[in-house]
C-alpha cells in the first residue's frame, strides 16, 4: 500500500498531537521496563539514577498537567522520550517508537499515512481520552503537591536568620530577602516542614530557600514552581542578574543595587526564563550578570546571551583556575571589593570558557566529579600550545 503524501504544515500537526499524548503519560511503565533505577516522590514524581550516580539529580515530575524530566547533573531536559536517549543511547525516532509502545500512546502520523485518513483532525474518541488525562494528571498534581510556601516574614525578626547571614558576611538586608516557612514531600511520601531564608519567585506564590542548617544532603529547596524571582524597577533600565539569592545579598553589601532591576535566576537551568524576560521588558542593553566561577556559570550566562541576542554583558572577572568554583559571596567573605572586578565582555569570553570546563569534565568521564585546578592548568597548557601551533 503507497504512503499518502501530507503537507508539511499537517505532518507537523500529527507529529504534534503524538507528543502532546505522550507528555500526559505517567512515565513509569518505561522506568520500570528499562530497569532505571527510581524512587518515588511523593505522587506526581520520580528521582531517577540515569548515569550511575552516588545521589541521582535526574527527575521526571508532573508539572503543568505534564511529565517533564530534568537531569540536574548534565542540564538536559525534556520528556520520557529523553529519558530513554540518555539511558539507553538510542536515537531519537527509536526512543519515542519505544516510549509509544510501552506507554500505548498512537502515533498519529503513522496511522495517517497507512490508512484512509483524509485530514489530520481529532476523532471524538481521542478528544474524549485526552480530556480525561489532562483532568486526571490536574487532580494528581493538585493533591500532592511536592513542595509549598506557608509562611512569609521579615528577616529582622529571626535572630537564628540574622546571625547565619552575618556568618556569610550579610549584615545589610536586602528589602527582598525574607524568611520562609514551607512544606515538602520527602521521598517516602511524607510531609515535612522546611524553613529558611530566600526570595520569593516572580509570581509570589513560590520560593527559593537557603537552609540555615543542611536537612542531610539539602541545603536549598524550591517551594512551589521552580522559577525566577523578579524585583522590578520601573523608573530604571539598568539591571542585574544572579544565579541565587546568595549572590544577590552578597552583592547588595557593596553594590548600590536598590535603583536597578534584579533578576535572580534560582537555578542555572533558568537561563532561558531569564532571558526570556530580558526581551520582554526591554532589559538588554549590557545588563550585569553575576556568575559562579565553574563551567555551569558561565554555561548560563552565554546561554542567556545568546537566547536574548545580547552581545556582551559586564560581569565579575574571576581568575578561572585559582578561584575556580568561587562566587560573589566567596569574594565578600574574602575581603574583595566587588565593584573592583566588573569587566565588560562578549558571548564568545563566555562561550569558551564554558566549552573548556565542559570538555575537562567530559574527559573525566564523572560528570559528578570536582574540576581541580591541575585539570585547568594542564586545559590552559593544551590551549596554548595548540594555539602556537596554529601560528
Amino acid at each position: 500500500m503507497s504512503q499518502k503524501k501530507f503537507t508539511d504544515q499537517q505532518i507537523k500537526v500529527f507529529i504534534s498531537q503524538t507528543n502532546a499524548e505522550l507528555v500526559l503519560q505517567d512515565p513509569q511503565p518505561v522506568l520500570q521496563d528499562l530497569g532505571i533505577e527510581y524512587k518515588e516522590l511523593g505522587n506526581d514524581s520520580y528521582r531517577m539514577n540515569i548515569r550511575g550516580e552516588k545521589t541521582p539529580s535526574a527527575y521526571i515530575s508532573l508539572k503543568n498537567g505534564l511529565w517533564k524530566y530534568k537531569d540536574f547533573g548534565t542540564d538536559k531536559s525534556g520528556n520520557i522520550v529523553n529519558v530513554v536517549m540518555d539511558y539507553t543511547g538510542k536515537d531519537y525516532k527509536s526512543a519515542l517508537s519505544y516510549s509509544l509502545q510501552t506507554l500505548g500512546v498512537p502515533n498519529y502520523l503513522e496511522q495517517a499515512l497507512n490508512s484512509k485518513q483524509q485530514d489530520y483532525q481529532l476523532s471524538q474518541a481521542d478528544r474524549e481520552r485526552i480530556k480525561q488525562q489532562r483532568e486526571a494528571n490536574a487532580q494528581r498534581e493538585s493533591s500532592h503537591p511536592l513542595s509549598k510556601v506557608t509562611t512569609v516574614y521579615e528577616v529582622s525578626t529571626n535572630q537564628m536568620a540574622v546571625d547565619y547571614l552575618a556568618s556569610r558576611g550579610i549584615v545589610k538586608i536586602p528589602p527582598q530577602m525574607k524568611v520562609i516557612n514551607g512544606e515538602y514531600t520527602n521521598n517516602k511520601g511524607e510531609v515535612k516542614r522546611a524553613f529558611g531564608v530566600g526570595v520569593l519567585t516572580r509570581d509570589g506564590t513560590g520560593a527559593d530557600i537557603h537552609f540555615l542548617q543542611k536537612i542531610g544532603d539539602l541545603k536549598t529547596l524550591s517551594l512551589g514552581e521552580k522559577d525566577i524571582s523578579f524585583f522590578k524597577n520601573p523608573q530604571s533600565n539598568k539591571v542585574a542578574i544572579f544565579e541565587s539569592k546568595m549572590d544577590y545579598a552578597a552583592a547588595y553589601q557593596q553594590m548600590p543595587l536598590d535603583d536597578v532591576n534584579v533578576i535572580i535566576a534560582n537555578s542555572v537551568s533558568n537561563a532561558a526564563k531569564v532571558a526570556e524576560l530580558l526581551v520582554s521588558e526591554g532589559l538588554t542593553q549590557t545588563p550585569m550578570i553575576f556568575n559562579q566561577n565553574d563551567a555551569a556559570g558561565y554555561r548560563f550566562v552565554a546561554d542567556i546571551m545568546q537566547k536574548a541576542e545580547i552581545p556582551e554583558v559586564k560581569s565579575i572577572g574571576y581568575q578561572v583556575m585559582t578561584e575556580y568554583k568561587k562566587d560573589i559571596n566567596d569574594l565578600l567573605l574574602e575581603g574583595v571589593k566587588i565593584a573592583d572586578r566588573i569587566e565588560t565582555r562578549p558571548l564568545e569570553y563566555f562561550a569558551d570558557i564554558a566549552a573548556s570546563l565542559e570538555s575537562i569534565q567530559k574527559a573525566q568521564q564523572t560528570p559528578s566529579k570536582a574540576v581541580t585546578r591541575e585539570d585547568l592548568q594542564q586545559r590552559t597548557k593544551q590551549q596554548s600550545q595548540e594555539q602556537e601551533q596554529e601560528r
